[in-house]
C-alpha cells in the first residue's frame, strides 16, 4: 500500500514538473527588448509620435522629470506632443545601458541614458539624464508599462560650438 502511494505521489510530482512553464531564454528576451528599445528611441528621435505610441502599453505610467505622473496611452501622446512641439526640442537620443528579465519572462526593466538638445533664445542647451523603463510582455510582444526619467544637471547646459 505504501509503495503504491509513493508511486502515485511521484507520478503526480512528475506531471506537475513536466507541465510547468518552460525556462525563459534570457538572451533571446534581452535581444527582443533591445530591438524594441532601439525602435522606440528611433521613433522618438524622428519625432514620430504615432509610431512611438505603438511601443506603449495602454495603461502605461510615466513619471517625467519636474512634472506630474501621467497614466495611459493618451496621456503619453500628450506628453510627446508637448516635448515635440512646445519645448524647443531639437534632438533626442536614448541609449540602453541594459535589461534585467524577470524569471517569468513577461516582465523586465531597462536602465539607460538620454540626451536632449533644446533651442533657446540664448542658444542651444544640452540636457543629459537617465531613465528606468519597465517592460511587460503581452501576447508575445514587449510594451513599455512604466517609465521614469530625470536630468543629471540642475539646469540644462549651454552647447559649446
Amino acid at each position: 500500500m505504501i509503495g503504491r502511494y509513493n508511486l502515485v505521489v511521484l507520478s503526480a510530482a512528475l506531471v506537475l514538473v513536466a507541465c510547468g512553464p518552460a525556462p525563459v531564454d534570457v538572451a533571446a528576451e534581452t535581444k527582443a527588448l533591445l530591438a524594441r528599445s532601439e525602435a522606440v528611441s528611433a521613433a522618438e528621435a524622428a519625432r514620430d509620435r504615432e509610431q512611438a505610441l505603438t511601443f506603449w502599453a495602454p495603461d502605461a505610467l510615466v513619471q517625467p522629470s519636474a512634472g506630474p505622473q501621467i497614466q495611459g496611452r493618451d496621456a503619453v501622446s500628450k506628453l510627446y506632443q508637448f516635448f515635440f512641439d512646445s519645448t524647443g526640442l531639437k534632438s533626442f537620443s536614448g541609449k540602453s545601458a541594459g535589461f534585467v528579465v524577470g524569471a517569468s519572462g513577461d516582465m523586465a526593466y531597462e536602465t539607460g541614458v538620454n540626451r536632449m538638445t533644446f533651442g533657446t533664445p540664448t542658444g542651444d542647451v544640452l540636457d543629459v539624464g537617465k531613465y528606468l523603463a519597465v517592460w511587460k510582455k503581452v501576447d508575445g510582444t514587449w510594451y513599455i508599462a512604466a517609465l521614469a526619467f530625470s536630468s543629471d544637471a540642475p539646469a540644462p547646459m549651454p552647447v559649446t560650438k
